[in-house]
């Protein structure tokens, strides 16, 4: 039995994190695809793809294509490998010919995992709406990966009906492995080093990390990982606070498990159009205590902060005051270690996809 997942591009990030980690888990009766509609856009090396746990995994990647002939394209793929039940990672107007080339090819089991939170009164949350409205009518299973996401849709629009949440995951295994391979030769270090792993983008709030480590730039090391839009936005801002980029900014990096058995403190400053964070879960994995922007896909993950540390949004001052009492205090680090992985096992790809399996039996 086959089953696609569909996304928009393969860039480095927490959507496509989500959707390699559900197309490479091991289902004995499954035969899993992953689906690129746009073959221009792959961020990922060429010999990623060659480690162990993607060796069963099949890619089909598209020529770039526009409106109906996005239907025609999956029409004719759909049409030959007949999957059972597809995955669409993504929710705009190319989710809509997807949908309909699929539907066309007669497949049955589609799902739409919406990852992103929308926004009163903006053009674009009006356009998802519409979409998911459409996609109700067309059958088609609608499942959010948070309480915050869903709810961001039921306040612009009360009717909007979801099938399922089901939470974002990690293979918790294999993290746990990589990492500890990693954490026994770690080198011990004077100043803890701070980690954040996410896209720069507007979606997310380094600024106010980058501001409250300058002020305590001499106690710990701060290390941001990832790019985007805003990256060189946020390089000026570091440097007119009196920090190096070239000590702080590490791009887009794939070694996650890595950089997290090397770090001492998980951070996440975001804001409050953040749907998950599953660097969060990742961040638990390895053990880290984390403190966190308060909004709700962080306390929904964070277990309304006994996992971790919430911090309002944009509070420099309050972001200096939890990271150097961390840094100082080990009986408090070690409690937020220990706490980080508390609700851990609900994360793992082993629990999430008995959910996913529930959600096409209905």
């Amino acid at each position: 039995m086959n089953k696609f997942h569909v996304l928009d591009g393969l860039k480095i990030g927490g959507i496509e994190n989500q959707a390699l980690t559900l197309s490479t888990e091991k289902n004995d009766d499954e035969d899993n695809y992953l689906v690129n509609l746009d073959k221009n856009i792959n961020n990922y090396p060429e010999n990623f793809f060659n480690q162990e746990k993607y060796r069963n995994l099949k890619i089909i990647s598209f020529q770039k294509k526009k409106f109906f002939l996005i239907s025609l394209m999956v029409f004719k793929k759909f049409k030959k490998y007949r999957p059972k039940k597809v995955v669409i990672y993504f929710n705009n107007i190319n989710t809509l010919w997807v949908v309909i080339g699929a539907k066309f090819a007669g497949i049955e089991n589609i799902a739409i995992c919406i990852q992103n939170t929308v926004r009163g009164f903006a053009y674009k949350s009006y356009i998802s709406i519409i979409l998911l409205k459409i996609f109700i009518k067309l059958n088609v299973k609608l499942v959010t990966c948070s309480e915050a996401i869903r709810k961001s849709y039921t306040r612009i629009d009360k009717n909007i009906k979801f099938d399922a949440l089901i939470p974002n995951c990690i293979d918790k295994e294999y993290i746990q492995k990589e990492i500890q391979i990693i954490k026994k030769k770690k080198k011990l270090n004077r100043l803890k080093t701070i980690i954040m792993i996410a896209r720069m983008d507007k979606i997310k709030d380094q600024e106010t990390l980058i501001k409250a480590y300058a002020k305590i730039q001499d106690k710990c090391n701060l290390v941001l990982v990832g790019d985007g839009e805003r990256r060189e936005k946020l390089e000026q801002i570091a440097i007119k606070h009196g920090l190096d980029p070239r000590k702080i900014f590490l791009g887009s990096r794939l070694d996650v498990p890595t950089l997290l058995a090397k770090a001492d403190i998980f951070a996440f400053s975001t804001t409050q159009d953040e749907g998950f964070g599953i660097v969060l879960i990742e961040a638990m994995a390895a053990g880290l205590p984390i403190i966190a922007t308060d909004v709700p896909a962080c306390r929904e993950v964070l277990d309304n902060g006994s996992a971790g540390i919430l911090i309002p949004p944009q509070r420099v001052d309050i972001w200096i005051k939890e990271i150097k009492e961390l840094i100082s205090c080990q009986n408090k680090l070690d409690y937020y270690k220990k706490k980080s992985s508390q609700n851990l096992e609900k994360y793992d790809i082993r629990n999430v996809k008995i959910y996913w399996n529930n959600l096409f039996l209905k």
